[in-house]
C-alpha cells in the first residue's frame, strides 16, 4: 500500500516537473521565434518536444503503447522510470540539435574569416613559383621571438627559395607588424580559432601560391631554423613524402615528467593506428611535398598533429621522422594548456581522425 502510494506520489511528482519544463521550453522557443532568431524546421522540433512533454504530464495513458513494448507495464513503478526515459529523449534530441547548430555556425564563421584572410593576401600578390619552399609559421602573440626565428631562416635549401608565411592567428600584440619588417608574407587572421586552423590557413596559401615543399615550424623559436635542411632533404630524395621531426631522436629540454610520459605514451598510440613507426606525437616541426599535402583531408583546428599523421598513413603517404633539436622557449609564455587538458584535447583529436 505505502509503496503504491509512494510511486503515485512519485509519477505526479513527475508529470509536474515535465509540464514546468514543457511551459518553459515552449515559452523561451516562442520569445526567440518572435525575434526571427529561430528557424521553422527548429520550431517544429520544439513543438514536438513540448507536445511529448505535454502529453507525458497531462495524460500519460496515451503513451501507453510506447511504455508497453519498453517493458514499463502500467501498475509497476518501473513505469515512472519509462516517462523519464522518454522525456530525457524529447529532449535530449533538442539539445543536440542545439548543439549541431552552434557547431554548423561556429564552422561557417570561421570560415568566412579565413576567406577574407586568403583573400586579403590575393590581393596583395604571393606567387612563390614552381621551385619554392613555403615555411608556414602559425603564431599567436609572439612578437618576442619571431624576430629571432625569422633571422635564422636559411635564404635557400637544396635550390629552392625558402619563404616564410606567418599566420597571424588573432594576435593582440604586434606579430604582424614584426614579421612584415622581418620580410615575412603574413595572414592576418582576426578570429583566433588554434593552431590548427591557423596551419591549415597557412597550407592552402603555400598551395595556392604554387610551393614545391611545404614546413612548418613553431613561432616560439623552440626549433631550429638551421635543421630545416635535414626535414627537406628526404623529400628532394625521394625518401618520404612527409618528414616529422623528432626531439626523441634528437634533443630536447623536458618541461616536466607528465609530459614526457605524454610523449611515450601517445607516441605508442600513433604508431599503432597509423602503423607507421611514431616518436614524437606532437612536434610542430615537420616537411611534405605539395602532391602529399593537396591529398590531405585536415579538419582539426587544435591538437592538429595527430590528424597529418593518421591521415597520412591513411592515404598512403611516406612518413620518416628525423632527429631534431627543441630548445626552451626564450620569450613570453607557452600558449597550450595544461598537461590534463592537452592530454584530454590530443587524446579527442585522435579519436575524431581515426573515427573518420
Amino acid at each position: 500500500m505505502l509503496a503504491s502510494l509512494a510511486g503515485d506520489a512519485g509519477l505526479m511528482g513527475l508529470r509536474i516537473f515535465g509540464a514546468v519544463v514543457a511551459i518553459a521550453i515552449a515559452a523561451f522557443a516562442l520569445f526567440r521565434y518572435r525575434r526571427k532568431q529561430l528557424r521553422r524546421g527548429e520550431m517544429l522540433l520544439v513543438i514536438v518536444v513540448v507536445t511529448g512533454l505535454g502529453v507525458a504530464a497531462a495524460a500519460p495513458d496515451l503513451l501507453n503503447p510506447i511504455l508497453n513494448a519498453l517493458g514499463f507495464r502500467a501498475g509497476q513503478e518501473r513505469r515512472i522510470i519509462g516517462l523519464l526515459v522518454i522525456s530525457n529523449l524529447l529532449t535530449l534530441a533538442l539539445l543536440v540539435r542545439g548543439f549541431s547548430i552552434d557547431d554548423t555556425l561556429s564552422e561557417e564563421i570561421g570560415n568566412l574569416v579565413d576567406h577574407m584572410a586568403l583573400q586579403r593576401l590575393h590581393d596583395e600578390g604571393l606567387d612563390l613559383g614552381p621551385n619554392a619552399c613555403a615555411v608556414v609559421i602559425p603564431a599567436y602573440n609572439e612578437a618576442d621571438n619571431l624576430p629571432v626565428l625569422l633571422a635564422a631562416m636559411p635564404e635557400s635549401i637544396n635550390g629552392m627559395r625558402v619563404h616564410p608565411i606567418v599566420i597571424a592567428d588573432g594576435c593582440t600584440d604586434a606579430t604582424e607588424a614584426v614579421a612584415r619588417a622581418a620580410g615575412a608574407t603574413v595572414i592576418r587572421r582576426d578570429l583566433r580559432r588554434g593552431s590548427g586552423a591557423a596551419v591549415r590557413l597557412g597550407y592552402q596559401a603555400a598551395l595556392d601560391s604554387g610551393a614545391k615543399v611545404i614546413v612548418t615550424i613553431d613561432a616560439d623559436n623552440q626549433h631550429d631554423p638551421a635543421e630545416m635542411q635535414r626535414l627537406v632533404e628526404p623529400l628532394v630524395s625521394g625518401e618520404a613524402e612527409m618528414v616529422q621531426g623528432s626531439r626523441v631522436l634528437g634533443s630536447f629540454e623536458i618541461e616536466s615528467e607528465a609530459r614526457s610520459w605524454g610523449v611515450k605514451v601517445f607516441a605508442r598510440l600513433l604508431t599503432f593506428l597509423a602503423r607507421t613507426k611514431i616518436t614524437d606525437p606532437s612536434t610542430g616541426y615537420r616537411a611534405m611535398t605539395s602532391e602529399a599535402l593537396r591529398s590531405l583531408d585536415l579538419k582539426q583546428d587544435q591538437f592538429y598533429v595527430s590528424e597529418v599523421i593518421l591521415d597520412a598513413a591513411r592515404k598512403g603517404i611516406t612518413v620518416v621522422e628525423v632527429p631534431i633539436t627543441l630548445r626552451r622557449r626564450a620569450h613570453g609564455t607557452t600558449k597550450k594548456p595544461t598537461t590534463l587538458r592537452y592530454a584530454w584535447g590530443f587524446s579527442k583529436a585522435m579519436i575524431r581522425t581515426w573515427m573518420r
